[in-house]
């Protein structure tokens, strides 16, 4: 009888959480990736490199293509934006993407077009387009490969 009651639990507290977490959608990948890149451009525009990469997947594996070639792994990229935008006694400027259009990959992947907008101290804002293939690591949508013109 005991153990009838100890299973008789069990079986309620596993109903109990299923049923919870079917009632708790998930947030779709679209709206997960403009949230991960509203994050990342407020990390840029209050001139947090390191917060910034947080968008990135932290593996040798991620690339970046740009203008001037393909760098590879976060680590590169990390010390490409530092050498490239990072100036003493200046900020890195005020960030903007915009979420252009999302194709989901299968579960753990997605394809986004997103356009950026980057208004530097001076001088007039840059715009332009990137095509990122974000990799669902860990509940969390993070870029993989992104190819920014």
């Amino acid at each position: 009888m005991k153990a009838r009651s100890v299973l008789f639990c069990a079986l309620s507290a596993v109903a109990f959480v299923a049923s919870v977490s079917a009632g708790t959608p998930a947030v779709p990948a679209a709206q997960a990736i403009q949230q991960t890149l509203d994050a990342s451009a407020a990390a840029w525009s209050a001139g947090d490199l390191k917060t910034f990469m947080g968008c990135y997947e932290h593996s040798p594996a991620t690339r970046f293509v740009g203008a001037s070639g393909m760098v590879v792994g976060y680590d590169a990229i990390e010390a490409m934006y530092a050498s490239t935008y990072k100036k003493p006694g200046a900020s890195l400027g005020k960030l903007r993407l915009e979420v252009l259009d999302v194709k989901n990959l299968g579960s753990e992947y997605a394809y986004a077009i997103a356009r950026y907008h980057l208004k530097p101290d001076t001088g007039a804002e840059v715009t332009g387009l990137s095509t990122l293939l974000f990799h669902k690591v860990s509940g969390r949508w993070l870029i993989n490969s992104d190819h920014s013109s």
